[in-house]
Parts: C-alpha cells; sequence; structure tokens
C-alpha cells in the first residue's frame, strides 16, 4: 500500500499547484488510501511522476516529461468521461498539451535570455494545467472507485 507521507513529500516538490491539490483533496486521498489501495497506487503514481519531472527543472525534457505525465491523466479522464461536458474538458486540456509542446521546439532558436523567459512561462502554464488534471484525475479516479468502473484508455 502507498503511503501518504511520500505523496506529500514529492507533492511539495512536483510544484506548488500539485502540492495546493494534494493539500486540497486530502481526506479523499486518505480514504482512497485505506479502502482502495490500488485506485490510491495509480494516483500515487502520477504525483510521483510529476515530481521527478519537476526535478530537471526547466529543461525541455523536464517540461517534456510533465507534459507527458499530463497526457497520461487526461486520457484516463477522456476515456472516463460521465458526458460531453467531462469529454470536452479533458480535449481541451489535451489541445493546450499539444500547443505547449509544439512550442518546445522553438526554444532551440531563441536567443538564452529570450528563451529562459519562455522556459518560465511555459513552466508556469504547465503548474497551472497541473493542478486542474490532477484535481480532476484524483476526483476520477475516486468516482470509477466507487462506481466499480475502470475505463479503457484510448491510445
Amino acid at each position: 500500500m502507498g503511503r501518504l507521507g511520500t505523496v506529500v513529500k514529492v507533492a511539495a516538490i512536483a510544484g506548488p499547484a500539485i502540492w495546493r491539490v494534494v493539500q486540497a483533496l486530502g481526506p479523499t486521498l486518505l480514504r482512497l488510501r485505506r479502502e482502495n489501495p490500488e485506485v490510491f497506487a495509480a494516483v500515487e503514481k502520477q504525483i510521483t511522476r510529476l515530481g521527478e519531472a519537476r526535478r530537471k527543472g526547466r529543461s525541455t525534457e523536464g517540461l517534456r516529461l510533465r507534459i507527458s505525465a499530463l497526457r497520461d491523466q487526461v486520457a484516463y479522464l477522456r476515456a472516463s468521461a460521465d458526458d460531453d461536458g467531462e469529454r470536452a474538458r479533458a480535449e481541451a486540456w489535451r489541445t493546450q498539451l499539444d500547443r505547449i509542446e509544439a512550442s518546445l521546439p522553438l526554444l532551440g532558436a531563441m536567443s538564452e535570455k529570450a528563451a529562459r523567459r519562455e522556459r518560465k512561462h511555459i513552466d508556469q502554464r504547465i503548474d497551472t494545467l497541473s493542478g486542474q488534471i490532477l484535481a480532476a484525475f484524483i476526483d476520477e479516479q475516486d468516482e470509477d472507485a466507487r462506481l466499480d468502473r475502470t475505463p479503457q484508455i484510448e491510445s
């Protein structure tokens, strides 16, 4: 069974948006850990991936790893969507992640100062999306566990 202390430590490293989500959804995480350790482990894995990617800093590799972790969460949300609103929200996040990822190669063509400024902007955008997507991912995992269903994730 996963440990909540580990999740809290990793969330602190993963960035302020992730930290706020873990704080806000702490009671849900505690319940998941107790009642459904498999679901808690899935959430823990995603938070750990975000934390590990964040450790790479604002490097292009670190930004890509964070986008990849978020893509997996969005794929789950899309597959688990219960209505058109949830599907549209997941698609909007997917589109935003696509746009961010498409901008990464341009960093190499910029001056060092401009690239540093743009990396900071991209980092902040990913932080915002991370908080939104992770909160929805945890809520959806919790809902699916309560309804005893597991969505098939589309590739």
